[in-house]
């Protein structure tokens, strides 16, 4: 039998571009000192409850490495290697990179050519990839629905099965809001009202046993206001 492992899906916090309502994909901007302080409020959450991590991961964007960083630091694992992957980072948005959100969001066409309104954009995620690697991107670096799922999956399913064949226990994993929004689309799509809106610094908790993920709790963000309870 496989050893259990928690896996603490983390969105980095806030950066300069979450500030001025950017999309941010594989493009970068730093954290603000709101995303500092969330990071480290995290940390400081996180060891209260009596969270000790066996393993930190993280994508290899900066805000992600540097939101890892932070909380693993104010956690009093500063010895922790905090290792990066490629497979965690968020989708490559195209020719969409760095402009306003609103532009980004309008600019998404569902299977049938029209517009993937705000309010269904958590239902329709799949379309939403496919449109910007058909439509909005001349560069040739974003994925298909197809290579970013397996991405995402075998990212996480890689971690988690690492960490269990050292023994099992918690891992630190911080990646990106439409990422994080995919896995939860894969593994538990019957909850994804619960990441409508995914915070800043917020986790996402899975159980990994025997090949297979459950989830817990999604977008929880107890851990940043003081009175974070041990997690079961």
């Amino acid at each position: 039998m496989t050893q259990e492992t928690m896996l603490y899906v983390v969105r980095h916090g806030q950066t300069m571009f979450n500030l001025l309502d950017r999309a941010q994909g594989w493009a970068d901007s730093p954290l603000t000192p709101a995303g500092e302080e969330a990071a480290a409020q995290l940390g400081l959450g996180l060891s209260r409850s009596g969270v000790v991590f066996s393993a930190a991961w993280s994508s290899d964007s900066g805000r992600a490495r540097d939101t890892g960083r932070i909380l693993l630091d104010h956690m009093g694992q500063q010895a922790l290697p905090l290792h990066t992957d490629r497979r965690l980072r968020e989708w490559c948005l195209g020719d969409m990179e760095g402009l306003p959100n609103r532009q980004f969001l309008s600019s998404l066409l569902g299977r049938d050519g029209r517009p993937i309104s705000i309010r269904e954009l958590n239902a329709r995620l799949p379309e939403a990839v496919e449109s910007i690697h058909t439509h909005l991107d001349s560069t040739g670096m974003s994925e298909s629905y197809d290579t970013l799922r397996a991405r995402l999956l075998e990212g996480l399913s890689s971690i988690a099965r690492e960490t269990a064949g050292q023994g099992g226990g918690n891992v630190l994993v911080v990646s990106h809001a439409l990422s994080i929004k995919l896995l939860i689309h894969l593994l538990c799509p019957d909850r994804m009202e619960e990441a409508a809106m995914l915070h800043n610094a917020s986790v996402c908790r899975f159980r990994f046993a025997d090949d297979g993920f459950q989830a817990l709790e999604l977008n929880d963000t107890r851990y940043l206001d003081g009175s974070a309870v041990p997690a079961r």
